[in-house]
């Protein structure tokens, strides 16, 4: 397997010959890259395979839309030593299982899970009555599903199977099926406390258009493949940081449908993450590097330029890769975007931007000072003979050291390089069939191939180490009840 790059690390592009690679032990502040060029410009191919290609020490997980980057890509990172798993949003029938129930231990993470799940079918700016009752409905019926249900029912199946089996309409003493399923709980529980200060003082007239509107919301898990996806999860997120992995996150390009449940994937991958370095004196076992190509059909992430801010110490690169600024600043607003940028120690322009890009590169290039020329020449006449004297001046004057109108027109094969605190490089792109020839034709798959394993044992590891959230509810009630019992003791 031949390569004409011999450094691991983020390859930015080539200067006079030479990869430009920012090594794991990069002095910047922080590995996180901003890249940035529209359709046509070799972002996937000079940059995204590029670096999945040469990456040999980092777990990699990147975005890939349409899954081309996975059936360039994934048998040459099985033959350099790499467990690959697939998580395919766009044919979840070819893709390992992800539950995000399985990531619930406490109830604000359930409140997480809700708040995702109802953002992305409604709007989250405008949180009316109608809002607000499905999240609190949803966030209990999730901590009913954790705390009550067996394993195999703790999923968005398993609450579709709860809904449908217990009427929420009320009864002539004015409690319904479902009310009755929450009320067994003790005063105590979570879940019925999440309930009984939601869903269940809402009228019984709206109980109905509540009930109707969460399964909208949630209507899109009814169908099987869908169901099978999410019924369980074939691998820890927490694996990507303890040995060298490759995940392949297949998203759609146009449909929308699942941004809801991509973001709180990565979102919940993030905080696995971090969980995992707290426990490791902040410092993951095997560094990770993400590579998120169109990063705006990821969703929002409310704590994002956090994330890019802390990473480095955890041992996580970012490279957050957009077609244009504005998709940026449409999604996060102008002063979280800004943030997010300044949390990107490298920025690379590919070409074929937009003018708002092309002139935040220009302001970010600087000034440069240039030596004008000025020159004049007079003629004088009189009655003997002309004369004529000339004068040569010399000024100096600053002008952008790239304007916006040259990136605009910048060569196919050319790029711009910005790293905090250095001068602006051009660079000719690191086009991965040039530097890996014949690599990705020769390992290429196709990506509906894909088999997942059935990894039960997960799933027992799951049930037999992982603290069951119903056992600490009885054991805390337990220390609740010894405490009450030696207070009346002592009185």
């Amino acid at each position: 397997m031949s390569s004409r790059i011999n450094s691991n690390g983020i390859v930015l592009g080539i200067k006079d010959g030479l990869a430009l690679i920012q090594p794991t032990n990069s002095k910047l502040p922080n590995r996180n890259c901003f890249v940035t060029g529209g359709p046509g410009s070799f972002k996937t191919q000079s940059f995204v395979v590029t670096n999945v290609l040469n990456e040999r020490e980092c777990s990699i997980v990147v975005t890939d839309p349409k899954g081309e980057v996975y059936e360039m890509t994934a048998k040459v990172k099985e033959a350099q030593g790499y467990e690959v798993h697939v998580i395919n949003f766009m044919n979840m029938s070819v893709s390992d299982h992800y539950n995000p129930f399985d990531y619930v231990r406490k109830d604000r993470e359930a409140t997480t899970v809700a708040n995702t799940m109802v953002a992305a079918k409604n709007d989250p700016k405008h949180k009316d009555i109608w809002y607000n009752a499905q999240l609190s409905l949803l966030k209990a019926l999730i901590l009913y599903s954790i705390y009550e249900m067996p394993i195999v029912k703790r999923n968005m199946s398993g609450i579709l199977d709860f809904l449908q089996e217990f009427d929420p309409e009320q009864d002539e003493s004015g409690v319904s099926g479902l009310d009755e399923q929450f009320l067994k709980l003790s005063k105590s529980h979570p879940a019925r406390r999440a309930y009984e200060l939601g869903f269940k003082k809402s009228q019984e007239a709206t109980r109905a258009s509540i009930i109707i509107s969460l399964l909208t919301t949630i209507g899109d898990y009814v169908d099987q493949e869908v169901a099978d996806f999410t019924s369980n999860s074939d691998f820890f997120l927490s694996d990507v940081g303890k040995r060298k992995i490759a995940l392949y996150v297949i998203i759609p390009v146009m449909d929308d449908t699942w941004e809801g449940l991509i973001n709180l994937f990565f979102s919940q991958m993030f905080q696995e993450l971090y969980s995992l370095g707290a426990e490791n004196n902040s410092k993951l076992p095997q560094p990770v590097i993400f590579l998120l190509d169109e990063f705006p059909n990821l969703g929002r992430f409310d704590n994002y330029e956090k994330f890019l801010a802390t990473c480095r110490g955890y041992g996580i690169a970012c490279c957050t890769i957009i077609q244009n600024i504005t998709q940026l600043q449409e999604k996060y607003g102008r002063e979280q975007a800004e943030s997010i940028l300044g949390n990107c120690g490298v920025k690379l322009c590919l070409g074929n931007v937009n003018d708002t890009t092309a002139k935040y590169f220009s302001e970010l290039a600087g000034k440069t000072t240039v030596k004008v020329q000025t020159s004049s020449k007079s003629t004088s006449k009189s009655s003997k003979n002309d004369s004529s004297s000339s004068s040569q001046n010399f000024s100096y004057t600053g002008r952008n050291l790239i304007n916006a109108d040259e990136i605009l027109t910048m060569d196919e094969n050319e790029s711009i390089l910005i790293i905090t605190g250095k001068y602006p490089i051009r660079l000719k792109k690191a086009k991965q069939f040039e530097l890996f020839p014949d690599i990705t034709d020769t390992y290429r798959c196709n990506q509906s191939c894909y088999e997942r394993e059935i990894a039960r044992e997960v799933l027992e590891f799951r049930e037999e180490k992982r603290l069951n959230m119903r056992s600490i509810y009885i054991l805390m009630k337990s220390k609740r009840n010894k405490k009450r019992m030696r207070k009346n003791c002592k009185k």
